[in-house]
């Protein structure tokens, strides 16, 4: 990763503008962009979603991903906890457009995480990123009422519904009718205070299809990819081609992480050819 690190430079440009650095990409690399190029345009893509949770993505990592996609798609991510201030401050200086908060089960939650942001985040960029929570467990569907009451949720401007946790919460699977009505209700009574609901958690192109029609929010994700339900022309075909984005990537970083344990491997073997001991004269 340290190579492809090397190989991108930070850009602050309009979605219009080419990535100026384009040529210094890998092959691979242009692929990867075109592929997001064509997500945004023809699928309804609106953002990469990334995360230092339960997605274990390193700074670097999404410092790349970050650079790649510069001037075409903002970059949001999920921090480790409500107030993981070094996540917020870290990714900050990256230049992520959007941070999550996973797990918030209460009103303090809420306040929690955002008494960090003002604490960490420059005022005039603050107004301007995106900022959200997941809603992820059965705790938070009880409470969403009590959360969505907490003056700091004016500071949000969507929630996430992670549908993976949220069914393990209660023991069911993700498409089982009572997880579809929690999200269906945490999607309504967010939409009328002005949210954007994005719900994700075990998404394929086929229950994609069920949960606009049921659900409608206004996004669906998966861990990576966020797309837009009114812009997707279908948004089962468009979730099929997020997931093959988002498999392209997870290659992209396995084919470095072999290079990188390759080299490992040759230097562990130069340092035991060392330490053999010298044949006797």
């Amino acid at each position: 990763m340290e190579k492809l690190i090397k190989n991108l430079k930070n850009t602050a440009k309009s979605g219009e503008e080419k990535f100026m650095e384009f040529e210094l990409l890998t092959q691979r690399e242009k692929e990867l962009r075109n592929m997001a190029e064509e997500l945004k345009e023809k699928y309804g893509c609106t953002a990469l979603k990334l995360g230092t949770e339960v997605e274990d993505c390193s700074f670097e990592y999404i410092d790349f991903i970050n650079k790649l996609v510069a001037g075409l798609l903002p970059v949001v991510v999920k921090i480790g906890g409500p107030e993981a201030r070094n996540d917020i401050r870290e990714l900050c200086k990256i230049g992520v457009a959007g941070l999550i908060a996973p797990m918030v089960e209460s009103p303090y939650g809420l306040v929690k995480f955002v008494t960090a942001l003002r604490d960490i985040v420059d005022p005039d960029r603050l107004k301007k990123m995106i900022k959200g929570i997941n809603a992820e467990t059965v705790t938070c569907y009880k409470r969403i009422d009590d959360i969505l009451k907490t003056p700091e949720i004016k500071e949000l401007n969507q929630i996430t519904i992670g549908r993976s946790d949220l069914s393990e919460s209660v023991g069911k699977k993700v498409d089982d009718p009572e997880v579809m009505a929690m999200t269906k209700e945490i999607t309504r009574k967010a939409q009328a205070i002005g949210l954007v609901v994005s719900v994700g958690g075990g998404i394929t192109p086929t229950n994609a299809r069920k949960i606009a029609e049921e659900i409608k929010p206004d996004k669906i994700n998966s861990r990576h990819v966020v797309i837009s339900v009114q812009h997707a022309p279908d948004i089962g075909v468009a979730f099929e081609k997020g997931l093959e984005f988002e498999s392209a990537l997870m290659k992209c970083e396995v084919s470095e992480l072999d290079a990188r344990s390759a080299l490992l491997q040759k230097r562990i073997g130069t340092l035991e050819k060392r330490l053999a001991p010298s044949p006797k004269v």
